[in-house]
């Protein structure tokens, strides 16, 4: 009869994040194990070697589409929503990239071996349908709802990366000139 777990398979990785994140993929398994509170031998039994450890760590979930875009059909405030939409995405970018750049620069990565359903084109799909939504109301001019999208996404993209470039620190005005983007953008859906 083996041994009851003491320590979960998550608690593993979330200590094994933390070291990844600290230190790269150079992190080694004694760090790690000491951060978990285990024995090196309890990591490879239960993920194999070091580089299944870092890919199971370092590979972040699905976006959870719902929580970032809002609900499926937005409210009466187009403007406000989008706004907010973007900022919840900037910050869900801000915390991605990091890991991400992570994860590319381990030598065994391949991208192949990493893409999960549910990533950057659910997004667009989702936040396009959204924009449909509001242009079927009227509440936006939009010719090409899956365009717009890929801006919108854009802007939070690249607020989210100067971000994770700049050390992380985002401030209210920080917050303040993604949004300032987005209302240049609104200027342009704005129905007639």
């Amino acid at each position: 009869m083996g041994r009851h777990k003491t320590i979960t398979d998550d608690a593993i990785l979330a200590a094994a994040r933390a070291v990844f994140r600290g230190h790269g993929h150079t992190a080694t398994t004694r760090q790690i194990a000491d951060a978990a509170g285990i024995s090196e031998a309890v990591l490879y039994q239960r993920f194999g070697n070091k580089d299944d450890l870092f890919f199971a760590a370092m590979l972040p979930p699905p976006p959870d589409v719902d929580r970032l875009l809002g609900p499926p059909d937005p409210p009466a405030d187009a403007r406000r929503h989008l706004s907010d939409l973007i900022v919840r995405l900037g910050r869900h970018f801000a915390e991605v990239i990091p890991v991400a750049l992570r994860l590319m620069t381990h030598p065994a990565f391949d991208p192949s071996k990493v893409g999960r359903p549910g990533g950057p084109q659910s997004l667009r799909d989702g936040l396009a349908n959204r924009l449909r939504m509001l242009a079927d109301r009227g509440q936006i001019a939009v010719a090409d709802a899956t365009t717009v999208a890929r801006l919108l996404i854009s802007l939070a993209h690249d607020w989210g990366l100067s971000g994770a470039m700049s050390g992380g620190k985002r401030t209210a005005t920080h917050e303040r000139e993604l949004r300032e983007m987005v209302d240049a953008v609104w200027a342009g859906l704005r129905p007639g």
